[in-house]
């Protein structure tokens, strides 16, 4: 069987079996489960059970194991890798019912991530652009252990509407398989299929009216994952860390520009808030299902923009810079308050 077929096997089974092993969270196992109740800060009107990103880790977890086995390679690197996302799960699962503290999130995230570049070490260059930057050894470190901190945080910040996440998500893990594959390393060409084939069974229940949400055990697993794929990438395989950039940017200017907007007008920009662009969208009177389509459109894009990046196609920065810009003004244009006229139309999940 050839690796595209394999290929095709993986996604559509990891799709399945997310989707079924939600269906058997929803279906008498919510003990599994939290419960999130609408609030001030809500986009949603209703009681919905949340932490379903557990099956989403469960089958990632699942496939990871499968393939170290099968390939052979039980390298050191791919067990601490996989340890530290089990124990962002753990945080996840833990912070979903509000046993654990914010510092205390964050203390056991850098400790996760430090032991992650620690262990992948290699030297650390900048490349976006056809700029080539190298970057010290100690510099190196902090910058790629905040990474994983920021984009572990980042995918938690966005999962605030139905599908936000889930279905991006979906688009980014295809988008990497195809970059891992054009640079041999099957592994994660097959492990990122999987990744792609359970948001989209996720998805399938995620989708607006959400009959479950990812929960923190879910998008901080996710944002986990998608910063250890970058640190391969740029160490293992030298691709670009523009492409990375380019690839996560929706999540990175949506949640960047707006804790930067908080600081500089003096908020409290520590504490869960109502102004990322998507949630500003909705509030200004779009749908979820119409904020989450659009946030696949534009990831969709960024794929097209990134992987010009990643596989050499230009010498220049303009992907880089274009991409971000779009965002910006996609972002800014549709969270103007009154954009949909009526802001009383009905936005419950």
């Amino acid at each position: 069987m050839s690796d595209y077929a394999i290929g095709l096997l993986v996604l559509a089974a990891a799709g399945g079996i997310t989707y079924l092993l939600v269906r058997w969270l929803l279906m008498g196992n919510q003990k599994l489960l939290a419960v999130d109740c609408p609030n001030e800060r809500s986009l949603h009107t209703r009681v919905v059970p949340r932490g379903g990103g557990l099956a989403i880790v469960g089958v990632i977890v699942l496939l990871w194991v499968t393939l170290s086995v099968v390939s052979g390679d039980q390298q050191l690197i791919h067990v601490i890798l996989f340890g530290g996302l089990v124990a962002v799960c753990g945080v996840g699962f833990a912070d979903d019912r509000d046993r654990i503290s914010a510092i205390g999130r964050l203390i056991i995230e850098l400790l996760i991530a430090l032991l992650v570049v620690l262990s992948i070490g290699g030297p650390l260059t900048f490349s976006a652009g056809g700029l080539q930057v190298p970057i010290p050894g100690w510099l190196g470190i902090t910058c790629a252990a905040l990474g994983i901190v920021w984009m572990t945080n980042l995918y938690n910040f966005m999962d605030g509407a139905d599908g936000m996440v889930a279905g991006p998500s979906a688009m980014v893990a295809l988008c990497l398989a195809v970059w891992f594959l054009n640079v041999e390393d099957f592994i994660f060409f097959y492990l990122n299929l999987g990744v792609a084939g359970s948001c989209v069974g996720f998805l399938i229940l995620n989708w607006s009216p959400a009959k479950i949400f990812m929960g923190d055990v879910g998008s901080l697993a996710l944002g986990y994952y998608f910063a250890v794929m970058a640190l391969i990438g740029v160490v293992e395989h030298d691709l670009s860390i523009g492409a990375f950039i380019i690839l996560y940017g929706l999540f990175l200017v949506d949640t960047s520009v707006t804790l930067f907007r908080r600081m500089m007008t003096g908020k409290r920009w520590w504490e869960a808030h109502t102004e990322h662009y998507y949630q500003r969208a909705i509030r200004a009177g779009f749908t979820h299902a119409q904020v989450a389509a659009g946030a696949i459109m534009l990831t969709a894009l960024a794929v097209v923009f990134a992987s010009i990046e990643a596989l050499g196609a230009t010498s220049n920065g303009i992907p880089f810079l274009l991409f971000g810009v779009l965002i910006l003004i996609v972002g800014r244009a549709l969270s103007r308050p009154g954009i949909r006229g009526d802001l009383t139309r009905d936005r419950s999940r």
